[in-house]
Parts: C-alpha cells; sequence; structure tokens
C-alpha cells in the first residue's frame, strides 16, 4: 500500500507541472482532448508563435509591420548628440545605466528631450536594489539615480517616479515617487491620483514583461500632451512581434510609433501627435 500510495505521488508531481501550464495560460491552451503532457507542449508553442503569427496575418493582408530602427538615429543633429551626451553624463554620475554601452538609452531622451523645455516626466521603475524583488539592480543598485540624472537635465520639471518596492519610495527636490504594481491595474488608478493629468515623457523601466508594460501602456497612452513620449524599455527581442503588432494595428492615428533596436535590447516608443 505504501508503494503504491508512492507511485501515485509520483505520477501526481511529474502531471503538476502540465497542470499548471494549462491553468496558468488559458488563452493558449487547446480546447480539445489529448494527453496532459501533449496539451501542455502545445500550450507553450501557441504562446511563443500566435504573436508572430499575428504579424504574419498583417503582412499578408496589405498592413505595414515595419523592423525595428536602430536607437543612434533619433540623435541626428549636432544639437541632439550633444543634448545626449550631457544627459549621459548625468546617468553616470547617478549610477543610472541608461547610458551604459549595453543600453545607450541617451541618444534617444538626449533627442526627445534637447530642449530641455519639459514640465513633467514619468517613470515606472526605480531601480530597486532588493535582490529579492524581481528586476532588481542587484544590490549595487541606485534607486532613483536617473530621476535625480532627468531633474538635473530638465530645469523646470517635476519629476514623478514609482516603482512596486515602497522600501525605495522617496521625496526630495523635485521628485515625488508612489507605489505601484504593473500587475495590478487598480494600482495605476491610486498613482493617476497622486500624479498630473498629462506628461511630457512617461518611461516603462519596470517588471519588463509584456503585460506590464501593457498596463503602463493602457495607464499613459491618454496622459501625453501633445508631442509627448512614451517609452517602453529593456524589450526582450524576442518579444518584438508583440510591439510590431501594437504598433501596426492597435493605435490610432493620433499616435506614432516605432520598434526602437539597442544594443542586444529593444525598445517601444509612442509620440502623441495631435
Amino acid at each position: 500500500m505504501r508503494r503504491q500510495a508512492k507511485s501515485i505521488l509520483g505520477k501526481a508531481s511529474l502531471l503538476w507541472p502540465n497542470i499548471q501550464i494549462l491553468e496558468g495560460l488559458p488563452i493558449f491552451a487547446p480546447n480539445s482532448a489529448g494527453a496532459l503532457t501533449d496539451r501542455a507542449s502545445l500550450t507553450i508553442q501557441a504562446a511563443s508563435q500566435t504573436f508572430p503569427l499575428m504579424i504574419e496575418l498583417l503582412g499578408r493582408t496589405g498592413t505595414k509591420v515595419d523592423d525595428p530602427i536602430p536607437i543612434a538615429g533619433f540623435a541626428d543633429s549636432d544639437e541632439k548628440r550633444d543634448a545626449a551626451l550631457q544627459l549621459k553624463a548625468l546617468f553616470d554620475k547617478y549610477g543610472s545605466d541608461k547610458g551604459s554601452t549595453e543600453h545607450n538609452y541617451h541618444w534617444l531622451y538626449g533627442a526627445i528631450l534637447t530642449s530641455r523645455e519639459a514640465t513633467a516626466l514619468l517613470e515606472i521603475g526605480l531601480g530597486t536594489n532588493n535582490e529579492n524583488v524581481v528586476s532588481n539592480m542587484s544590490s549595487s543598485g541606485k534607486p532613483g539615480a536617473s530621476l535625480r540624472a532627468f531633474r538635473d537635465f530638465l530645469p523646470d520639471a517635476q519629476i514623478y517616479g514609482a516603482d512596486v518596492d515602497r522600501d525605495i519610495l522617496f521625496n526630495e527636490e523635485r521628485i515625488s515617487t508612489f507605489f505601484v504594481d504593473q500587475t495590478d491595474i487598480d494600482s495605476f488608478a491610486a498613482l493617476g491620483e497622486a500624479v498630473p493629468a498629462e506628461f511630457d515623457l512617461i518611461i516603462d523601466d519596470g517588471l519588463h514583461s509584456p503585460n506590464a508594460n501593457l498596463a503602463t501602456l493602457v495607464f499613459g497612452i491618454n496622459r501625453l500632451k501633445v508631442n509627448g513620449y512614451l517609452l517602453v524599455e529593456d524589450i526582450s527581442p524576442a518579444a518584438v512581434p508583440i510591439w510590431q503588432l501594437v504598433s501596426a494595428a492597435l493605435l490610432p492615428s493620433d499616435y506614432e510609433s516605432h520598434v526602437v533596436a539597442g544594443e542586444d535590447i529593444v525598445l517601444f516608443v509612442v509620440r502623441r501627435l495631435r
């Protein structure tokens, strides 16, 4: 009897991961009969193939789908390049990785903010150094580093930040930070009540998962000023089809958007036109 019980438990332990896949990814699970392991495998396959196939469908039906454009192309004048290098120096000063060789985001932010006339900026993700929090910057991270760089670069701007780690929230000269959980859309409602109605720039540098990124987009798309930008950082190249779909088919004509290629990383850029 004991041996039989162990055998049953052993089989259950092997089945459980497959059950978790089917229950955790119901959108992609095949609505059909078959072996549990086969259905779980097909669920993972569907999750991997669905968005690339949507992009293929758009292409077959004549919708233009753009390839990622290089990040350095945004700094297309001496003025923008100078602004980008000045912003990089501030990123480096405060310990932000936005100007690092791996990212080079200063080329994009410098181009967007060249005039330095922005008055309101929001960044989701402060850079927690708590290694128990997903998407942390390790124990050597410096929470709020990029907020301080943007504050120094933009003399008339109020800078806002938000993070899921309450322990790193802070307030100082022209910087205010708040709690947000990107996987809980209701927490964005509370954030929305605490920050201005419109922004020159909204940055998503938080959890770096598609659902979290899309939650930020849902929150921020109607909070951009005319000519304001929303940027999603640190997208995995594997997720490019998701953002190509958003760019090609989901945004109204009041916005323009681009998938932007950095060094082994991708960004999504949205600008409100009117």
